[in-house]
């Protein structure tokens, strides 16, 4: 028979291969650590050998843990900074993650770890990943039927952990998270962390780009993907530099000025339950100042930005973009169809030279990636055709799709939802 010792090393790579069984709690102490917060060779390969004798008291899980911890974070604790500069511990590697927005929903997904998550938010589940229509059916029902979950079904088969205004902390500590990837805006990890008893991460992204990449690698740290991570801002930089290479060339008076209305105009100039629509605008959308257009609004301060529409024909914009609402139905009146109509912006050159053009609505309980990237180049194709008709909008746009959700051809799907999309073919 052979000495313990060559036993265990023997079954210490099974025992790394079973590590991705999802654990049975989050901790805070290493598995199988005899207490200095530093695991070693010897007390990993006991550790095995004791649970393949039935001679511990340590799980399956905890030999996994062990072992993956000792090959991946060289027996320590793994502390990620999160974006509010929280120290964040992990003692387990993380097997199940609970995202509480679609914009941490988005880049799980593009990691490739969509398969960890055991429950979400609402709009994750209802369309901010894949869209609906005006009547709440599904669009692209074949890339819903791809992105399968753990235990198999769809998005929408997660369990709900939290709404727009509400958190249910007791459902999101029964499914005994590793991680809760948290909506910055909220500033709310440490209660989460209180409440849950798991680690929490504050994670998200504005718009700028510089921020998505931080996004990104946040998140790669968290999950240990840190090389699908670097795969993934490569790509999404070298989207950026397609455009921006040439644009940072253009002289200032060879670039228009343009309002933008992210939130559309479906209720007109002024939503008073929603406090925005035509009216509210963004002081910064890197998107748009990549694309080549100078934003008016790029002087005002705060995050709600309402300017009255006497501000907006004062300013004379070249160009409005007014963003396409997520619950448009296709036929009914869209956004630049309202500016055009107006009378009271009928004097703005804008209008006057039917420069108003519809776009990707920007938001979704958040900032999505897709989104951000496809609207910089359709935009940069509105503003300076000449200069981008060489960029085959839907090719690009497809490639996205795949990039961060998977699916190939998901883009020319969406098109027929947004068919000013086809105006930039």
């Amino acid at each position: 028979m052979k000495p313990k010792f060559t036993l265990c090393i023997g079954i210490l790579l099974l025992a790394l291969i079973i590590s991705i069984i999802p654990t049975a709690s989050a901790a805070t102490a290493l598995p199988c650590d005899n207490g200095d917060g530093l695991l070693t060779e010897k007390e990993v390969s006991d550790a095995v050998c004791d649970y393949m004798l039935e001679e511990s008291s340590y799980t399956l899980d905890d030999v996994g843990d062990a072992s993956y911890i000792l090959t991946f974070w060289e027996g320590k604790p793994k502390t990620v900074t999160d974006t509010h500069d929280r120290q964040v511990t992990f003692h387990r590697p993380v097997e199940r993650i609970i995202t509480t927005n679609p914009d941490n929903s988005r880049i799980v997904i593009a990691l490739g770890e969509l398969d960890k998550m055991v429950a979400t938010d609402e709009c994750t589940r209802d369309g901010c990943i894949l869209p609906r229509d005006s009547n709440g059916e599904k669009v692209a029902t074949d890339a819903w039927k791809s992105l399968q979950i753990y235990g198999g079904g769809q998005l929408d088969d997660f369990p709900e952990t939290n709404t727009r205004r509400e958190i249910d902390y007791e459902t999101m500590a029964l499914l005994q998270p590793d991680v809760i990837f948290d909506a910055p805006w909220y500033n709310r990890g440490d209660t989460i962390e209180e409440k849950v008893g798991s680690p929490c991460v504050d994670a998200g992204t504005g718009f700028t780009f510089e921020e998505t990449y931080d996004h990104i690698q946040l998140m790669g740290e968290v999950l240990d993907k840190q090389e699908r991570a670097d795969e993934l801002e490569n790509f999404v930089r070298s989207k950026v530099d397609m455009i921006d290479s040439v644009t940072s060339e253009m002289d200032e008076n060879e670039k228009p000025i343009v309002y933008f209305a992210p939130r559309g105009a479906k209720k007109g100039f002024y939503d008073s339950v929603e406090g925005r629509d035509f009216t509210r605008t963004e002081a910064v959308y890197e998107p748009l100042t990549i694309a080549g257009g100078i934003n008016v609004a790029k002087d005002c301060t705060g995050d709600k930005i309402n300017v009255p529409p006497e501000q907006i024909i004062a300013w004379e914009p070249d160009v409005i973009f007014v963003a396409w609402s997520s619950t448009s139905a296709l036929g009914e009146p869209s956004g630049s169809d309202f500016v055009m109509e107006t009378p009271e912006l009928g004097e703005i050159p804008a209008v006057e030279n039917e420069q108003v053009y519809d776009c990707i609505y920007p938001y979704c309980r958040g900032r999505p990636l897709d989104r951000s990237l496809l609207n910089m180049m359709y935009m940069a194709k509105r503003l300076h055709p000449e200069k981008f008709s060489h960029i085959d909008m839907e090719n690009e746009g497809n490639e996205i799709y795949e990039q961060i959700l998977g699916i190939d051809g998901l883009f020319t799907e969406f098109a027929e939802y947004q068919p000013f999309l086809k105006e930039v073919y």
